[in-house]
């Protein structure tokens, strides 16, 4: 038995999670791709949900100084990152279209959509001034003043974080500090070995899943700069296809989530009290939010 399915057996007798992984490499639906880092986020429908108060609060804000400034409209985004942290590949997508995918949205992260402002109104939403025309700025600027009233009431919060401005960047910075923990795990590089066996054995020649996916036949690169290059092609989808095999016959995905959970669950741990405030501050967004959109939470002045 090879390390990696002797990896996959621990996980397995160490908890269940691992065992479904297994059993969703082969199946018709996407496996589990869930980690410990997630529960400190909210879902892309409550997400949007918070968002959308958000801006209302910021333009009334806005608004009250002076500035008749609209953002735009906020549906739910899912964040997809999980997808490239534990190299899920969708055998049936391979099949269809090699390595293409459906358009990622950029904001998929914090769920914001993008918007861009003058810089009157950029000094105002972000409190970069305290008078405008005339009229006191709230401290902090709108955006503080908008998220100051969603987080009211969050439990076991300071005055100090639920009066300012919520960092919606803060979570992804602990994924990113998860991730680099996972890469230098040599769990990840025997997975990326054993795979790259396996693909040598279907006659493809790639060190590591990254060479295969952004092969440059069907990847535009900086050196031919980021022309188009052809897609579909019956390469790219034959490459894919074995990928995705080797991928479920190696336990790629199921080493590399092993490997994400023990970082992130590491991060956690280092930062719980931290995570726990963030957790928190979510509760309450999401709780606020509602009434803010059914009008029973108000600025007040």
């Amino acid at each position: 038995m090879s390390v990696l399915r002797m990896a996959m057996a621990a996980a397995c007798v160490a908890a269940a999670t691992g065992c479904s992984v297994l059993a969703g490499l082969n199946s018709p639906e996407p496996p589990d791709l869930t980690l410990p880092l997630d529960a400190y986020s909210l879902g892309a429908k409550d997400r949007a949900q918070v968002i959308r108060a958000r801006f209302m609060l910021m333009e009334e804000c806005m608004r009250h100084v002076g500035l008749d400034f609209r953002f735009p409209a906020v549906e739910p985004v899912t964040d997809l990152r999980n997808v490239d942290l534990l190299g899920w590949l969708d055998a049936r997508q391979a099949r269809k279209s090699g390595y293409l995918r459906e358009g990622r949205n950029p904001d998929e992260m914090t769920g914001i959509p993008s918007y861009s402002t003058t810089d009157d109104e950029f000094y105002v939403l972000y409190g970069k001034v305290r008078r405008f025309h005339g009229r006191t700025v709230p401290p902090g600027g709108c955006m503080a003043k908008a998220d100051a009233l969603l987080n009211r009431g969050a439990r076991g919060v300071a005055p100090a974080d639920a009066g300012k401005r919520f960092d919606d960047d803060e979570v992804p910075r602990y994924v990113d500090s998860a991730a680099e923990l996972a890469s230098k795990d040599p769990r990840v590089a025997a997975a990326e070995r054993e795979w790259s066996d396996c693909m040598r054995s279907e006659g493809f020649d790639y060190l590591n899943t990254g060479q295969a996916s952004g092969d440059p036949r069907w990847t535009a690169t900086v050196n031919d700069d980021l022309s188009p290059k052809p897609r579909d092609t019956q390469a790219e989808i034959d490459t894919a296809v074995a990928d995705a095999r080797c991928r479920a016959e190696t336990g790629y995905l199921a080493v590399r989530r092993t490997v994400h959970v023990e970082a992130q669950n590491r991060v956690i741990g280092r930062n719980r009290a931290r995570l726990d405030v963030v957790r928190s501050l979510h509760q309450a967004r999401l709780a606020n939010s509602a009434k803010v959109l059914d009008g029973t939470l108000t600025l007040s002045w």
